[in-house]
């Protein structure tokens, strides 16, 4: 007996655009073959009806499967961005090599040590190259290292330095990230690929590594 699949495997290989052609059939394609499959049935040997109905049956399965996956997929974005836009306002450990102050005036990061080192130290760096501060660690194993600089003057008062590249010294890192503040969440009219909104610029929601 000729089976709706058999049908699908000959037209596969035909020239053109026949909408039988592709690895995907939808239900008009499906329809369509199987009223082909109805045509083609030799008289004598009529299709079994119970064949028909396990067809109908398996791609109806199919579609409900598909369908239900794209409803989940649409809930998890939504819901992904609705977390997202409760992040207002706090702080963000996000990868790069800028840093930028707080609420507070602090500069605030970390990285990865790969290898322990003698004599480890951080510079920040200004817009010019110009090292406006640097942090002597000093003697320390490998493994994670939080660094923080208040960036306050004689007075006690935060000193305006903006955004600040920061460079590690005396030891082989990976990681390095710091932390700033989420202002906004951008969401596509899609739904899907909402970004954060930053005092260091745009961040995806994938490159979060914490969140305070």
């Amino acid at each position: 007996m000729t089976s709706i699949s058999d049908i699908a495997s000959s037209n596969s290989g035909t020239a053109g655009t026949s909408p039988l052609s592709g690895s995907n059939l939808d239900q008009a394609a499906f329809l369509r073959l199987m009223t082909a499959q109805l045509k083609m049935q030799d008289p004598f040997k009529p299709l079994d009806s119970n064949d028909m109905v396990a067809q109908m049956a398996q791609f109806s399965t199919v579609a409900g499967i598909e369908e239900m996956n794209g409803s989940l997929k649409k809930l998890y974005e939504n819901n992904r961005i609705g977390d997202a836009s409760s992040w207002l306002g706090r702080n963000v450990l996000v990868p790069g090599n800028m840093a930028v102050p707080n609420e507070a005036g602090q500069y605030a990061g970390e990285f990865y040590l790969t290898a322990p080192a003698e004599d480890l130290s951080i510079d920040f760096l200004n817009d010019r190259g110009e090292i406006v501060q640097a942090i002597e660690l000093g003697e320390q194993k490998a493994g994670p290292i939080v660094f923080e600089w208040d960036a306050l003057d004689g007075n006690g008062k935060p000193l305006e330095h903006g955004p600040l590249k920061v460079r590690v010294n005396g030891g082989v890192i990976a990681g390095l990230s710091s932390w700033t503040i989420v202002e906004a969440v951008q969401s596509p009219t899609d739904g899907a690929n909402a970004r954060l909104i930053t005092s260091r610029g745009e961040f995806w929601l994938s490159d979060a590594i914490r969140l305070r």
